[in-house]
C-alpha cells in the first residue's frame, strides 16, 4: 500500500498522487513530497528505482528484512534504516522503517504496520505544521514519534521487573524463573535495538550533513538524549534482572541445603536404632542378652536416651 502527500503554496496538501504527479513534484524544489510505502510490491519497487532514481543497493536494503539501523549518504539523498517496536503474540518484535531523505522529498518504507508512522500520516492529512518546515523537519517528526513509541514498552518492562523482584521473595517457583528469563530476553532485544540507533542519531545531530539544516540538527540532539535515557533505563533493568536470577539461584541453593540438613538430622536420629540392629545381628558367643541382664538394660537406655539429647541439640541450633 502506498500513501503520498504533496504540499501546495497555499498551505493545502494533496493526497493520493499518481505516478506522473510524483515525477512532476520531484522537479519542483519549492514543494515537499512524502511517499509512504507499506509492504512494497514490484510496482512500488519500480517506482523507487525509476522515478526517484534510488541506488540499487538502497532498494535492496528496503526489500531485505532485518537490516541493522544505519545511515548512508548518497549524492542526492540520505538513506536511514530505523526500527520501531510492536508486540505480537505477547512478544516484542522490531519493525524496520527505511527512510530516504532528499532536498524536497521523503520516502518511508516499512514491511509491517508501524503505529507512530500511521499517526504521522494522520497528522499530515489534518494539515499539521510539520509538513510546512522542510523535508528534514518532517523526517525529525517521524523519527521523534518512532523513538517516543519505545517509552510505553520500556515502562511496561520496568513495571514487570519491579513486580518480579517482589514476587521472587514470596513465590520463587519455576514459573517465576521463566518470567524473569522472558523479561531478560526482552531487555536484551531492546538493548540491541537502541545501541545502533544512537550511532545514527549521533551522526544526524552533528550538523555536518548537507540535507540536515543547522536549525533542525538540534532537534535530533533531543532525540539522542531520549535514546541515552532509554539505554540507561534498559541497563538498570538488566542489572536488576541479573541480580534476580542470582537471587533465585541462592534461594534454591538454600532450600536444597535445608532439605539436606533435615535429612541428615533424621539419619542421625535413626543412628542408635541402626547400632542396636547391628549389634543384635552379629554372630558372637557372648551376646549381651544371653549374659547379665543389666548390661542389656544399660545399652538400651543409653541408645534410647541419646535420641532426646540429639533432638534437644537439633532444636537448639534450628536443624529441625
Amino acid at each position: 500500500m502506498i500513501r503520498s502527500y504533496l504540499s501546495n503554496p497555499d498551505g493545502t496538501i494533496d493526497c493520493g498522487l499518481s505516478r506522473e504527479r510524483i515525477l512532476k513534484a520531484l522537479a519542483d524544489e519549492k514543494r515537499l513530497l512524502w511517499v509512504d510505502i507499506e509492504g512494497p510490491e514490484d510496482s512500488e519497487v519500480e517506482l523507487l528505482l525509476e522515478v526517484f532514481d534510488l541506488h540499487p543497493l538502497t532498494v535492496e536494503d528496503c526489500i531485505m528484512p532485518n537490516v541493522r539501523p544505519k545511515l548512508e549518504e548518497f549524492e542526492r539523498y540520505l538513506f536511514m534504516v530505523l526500527q520501531g517496536l510492536s508486540r505480537v503474540d505477547g512478544k516484542l518484535k522490531a519493525v524496520e522503517l527505511d527512510v530516504c531523505l532528499g532536498k524536497n522529498f521523503l520516502i518511508t518504507i516499512r514491511s509491517d504496520r508501524i503505529k507512530s508512522v500511521e499517526d504521522d500520516c494522520a497528522r499530515v492529512e489534518k494539515k499539521s505544521p510539520i509538513f510546512q518546515r522542510g523535508s528534514d523537519f518532517l523526517f525529525y517528526a517521524i523519527t521523534d514519534s518512532l523513538i517516543a513509541s519505545y517509552f510505553p514498552f520500556l515502562d511496561e518492562v520496568e513495571a514487570r521487573v519491579d513486580e518480579l523482584e517482589t514476587k521472587l521473595l514470596t513465590d520463587s517457583t519455576e514459573h517465576t524463573l521463566r518470567e524473569i528469563f522472558n523479561v531478560y530476553n526482552e531487555l536484551m532485544m531492546l538493548r540491541r535495538t537502541l545501541a545502533p540507533h544512537r550511532e545514527v542519531l549521533s551522526r544526524l545531530n552533528r550538523g555536518d550533513l548537507p540535507l540536515i539544516s543547522a536549525a533542525n540538527a538540534i532537534y535530533f540532539r533531543d532525540i539522542y538524549d531520549h535514546l541515552l535515557r532509554m539505554s540507561d533505563l534498559v541497563d538498570s533493568c538488566r542489572e536488576v534482572t541479573t541480580m534476580s536470577l542470582e537471587a533465585y539461584a541462592t534461594i534454591v541453593s538454600n532450600r536444597l541445603n535445608e532439605i539436606m540438613k533435615t535429612m541428615t538430622a533424621f539419619a542421625t536420629l535413626a543412628l542408635p536404632l541402626v547400632i542396636v540392629t547391628g549389634i543384635f545381628g552379629m554372630n558372637f558367643g557372648e551376646h549381651p542378652e544371653l549374659g547379665p541382664r543389666w548390661i542389656y538394660h544399660i545399652l538400651s537406655l543409653g541408645f534410647v536416651g541419646a535420641i532426646p539429647v540429639m533432638l534437644f541439640f537439633f532444636r537448639k541450633y534450628r536443624w529441625l
